[in-house]
């Protein structure tokens, strides 16, 4: 097994000077600067500067970790329902094709490109 030594005492140092000034943009700067210099994905970096912060008292470095979690959680939250939503078109697409299939009603084909329309406008909202 191989051990790697890694200092991030500088973006430690620079995350704590951020969070008491409650900036999020630069202390996530500063996450980023230690996902790379670690090799570790951005929720394993705050898990462990929360746990860390919380064991020596540090409220403002673990308060900070902790709205960062939640603005990622937020992210990744609306992400799915975009990707659902694209999703849920697609679906519409595809069962509006298959009856055209099976009709060939031309006032079934005329519906379903209007529904395709409004499904394009969803996505490009989306998007």
């Amino acid at each position: 097994m191989f051990s790697v030594n890694t200092d991030i005492t500088d973006q430690m140092k620079g995350f704590s000077k951020f969070a008491k000034q409650d900036d999020v943009n630069h202390a996530m700067d500063e996450i980023i600067l230690i996902c790379r210099k670690t090799m570790m994905p951005p929720r394993t970096v705050l898990y462990q500067i929360a746990e860390a912060a919380n064991k020596n008292n540090q409220i403002v470095d673990y308060q900070m970790a902790c709205k960062i979690q939640e603005l990622l959680d937020e992210q990744r939250n609306e992400i799915k329902r975009k990707s659902e939503m694209i999703e849920d078109s697609v679906k519409d697409a595809i069962y509006g094709l298959n009856e055209i299939k099976k009709s060939g009603n031309p006032a079934i084909i005329k519906n379903y490109l209007k529904a395709i329309r409004l499904d394009l406008k969803q996505i490009e909202s989306v998007l």
